[in-house]
């Protein structure tokens, strides 16, 4: 076997394998050998059939997979060992290889084509962004305040619906004739009518008292398949969510807000001394500038992002991309496609560079033990309260080892702990212009992004 590369552009080459018979015979024999002891010809007793037969039977094929084998493990180790950095994967040459004859050949040349990663320099110190700072504004202290009021509110029955009530009833699935749907949905659900987003379904709600039914079109009273997946506790892509419901009122329930008062903020904030309601907005403000603290990094981390892949220049070998994206997503997409989304395409992956010699320059990694320490302590530090208890630190570990088994979950984490590495890169060498701003005027900057 000899194999060889040739560059045939800045970021492309093509590997040449020159294969002798003697590469691959051994393994079509032993292969052809196997298959002769499992055969199942009529006139022949198992592993008595001629090896000329077998050959016959399965030659061409067993030598085809051969071959490709001993091609895939040497086109692998080639790139292994002179360390190319690819894009994508190795591709055959058609056009060179269109001669080839798996009757009469037993000496091969193959040809493969190769995309090679560009170098990527980085200039952190170059990119320029704004870092916003949430404030607690008024309006925003309000809403923690009334969310603080409810959570510790209480609440009372009473026979007829207001809008600030939730509603507990039987909900019963209809058909098209506003009948009950044979096998349909029966189901016990709660809500809040101020979460009805509709004006005229909601005003058919208050007002509502028990034993009186009304029908309600779920998806048009909520507007979210999200919301209307949770009350009626069905999947999200269900489609009773669209249907109308008989809603039969079983209770209504008042939530009265909790005063404002020295024990509702010593129930609040048992750590802090706290006597007035100038003070208890004050502290607030403080733990909501602190919450949205995140929300401010995630948007440095999209900002810093989007200026890197446009500032950074990396070159691309488009035309091998765009035929690895058709071989390799074969009838699932057409080339039409692949030419209208390339230059989505081409940003991620471009992101991806980026990040990889980010992650490279700047050693950012995150051990397991890092993540078993997150999951201790932010996902299991609610229920756990710190205690030097080794048997609690042992039943810990144990539901830790259980939560590590799910990929999904655990992709995640290793997802936002990576995130918050690159956050700390990016706030320690990227020039910020801090700007202050409340979480109203936010959310809407950041809804133009």
């Amino acid at each position: 076997m000899n194999i060889t590369q040739e560059n045939t552009g800045d970021l492309t080459a093509v590997i040449k394998i020159e294969l002798n018979q003697a590469d691959y015979q051994e393994k079509v024999s032993k292969q052809l050998k196997d298959f002769q002891q499992k055969a199942n010809v009529p006139g022949f007793r198992p592993g008595k059939v001629p090896f000329g037969m077998v050959q016959k039977m399965y030659g061409k094929g067993v030598k085809i997979d051969e071959i490709n084998k001993v091609l895939s493990e040497a086109l692998e180790l080639h790139i292994t060992e002179n360390k190319i950095e690819t894009l994508g994967s190795p591709l055959m040459s058609e056009e060179k290889n269109a001669n080839i004859d798996w009757d009469n050949q037993d000496d091969f040349e193959f040809y493969f084509d190769i995309a090679i990663q560009p170098e990527v320099n980085i200039d952190l110190e170059s990119i320029k962004v704004d870092k916003f700072n949430i404030k607690a504004d008024d309006k925003l202290i309000d809403q923690f305040v009334l969310d603080i009021q409810k959570r510790h509110g209480h609440a009372h029955s009473h026979d007829e619906a207001d809008e600030h009530d939730i509603i507990h009833a039987d909900a019963v699935e209809l058909d098209e004739n506003m009948n009950e749907k044979e096998n349909g949905i029966k189901s016990k659900v709660s809500f809040a009518v101020e979460k009805i987003t509709d004006a005229k379904l909601k005003a058919s709600i208050i007002g509502l008292k028990i034993g009186n039914p009304v029908d309600l079109n779920m998806m048009a009273a909520f507007g979210s398949e999200e919301e209307v997946a949770h009350i009626l506790n069905l999947k999200n892509d269900d489609a009773a969510l669209k249907s109308t419901y008989r809603i039969s009122a079983l209770e209504i329930s008042h939530l009265h807000e909790a005063e404002l008062n020295e024990e509702l903020f010593k129930r609040v904030y048992p750590q802090d001394d706290i006597t007035t309601i100038e003070d208890f907005r004050k502290r607030i403000a403080q733990e909501a500038e602190a919450y949205y603290e995140k929300e401010s990094d995630q948007k440095l981390l999209g900002d810093v992002i989007t200026k890197l892949i446009e500032e950074t220049k990396v070159e691309l070998p488009a035309e091998f991309l765009k035929r690895w994206l058709l071989e390799s997503n074969r009838n699932k997409v057409t080339a039409e496609q692949i030419e209208s989304d390339f230059g989505a395409y081409e940003r991620s992956l471009k992101w991806q560079l980026i990040e990889n010699k980010l992650i490279t320059a700047n050693s950012i990694h995150v051990e397991e033990a890092e993540v078993r320490a997150y999951i201790k302590e932010f996902v299991l530090g609610q229920y756990f309260p710190k205690s030097e208890d080794e048997e609690q630190d042992k039943r810990m570990d144990s539901i830790v080892d259980t939560i590590m088994k799910n990929e999904k979950e655990i992709k995640r984490i290793y997802d936002e702990m990576y995130d918050k590495k690159m956050i700390s890169l990016f706030k320690e060498k990227v020039k910020t212009k801090a700007k202050d701003i409340t979480f109203e005027d936010f959310v809407k900057l950041a809804q133009k992004n």
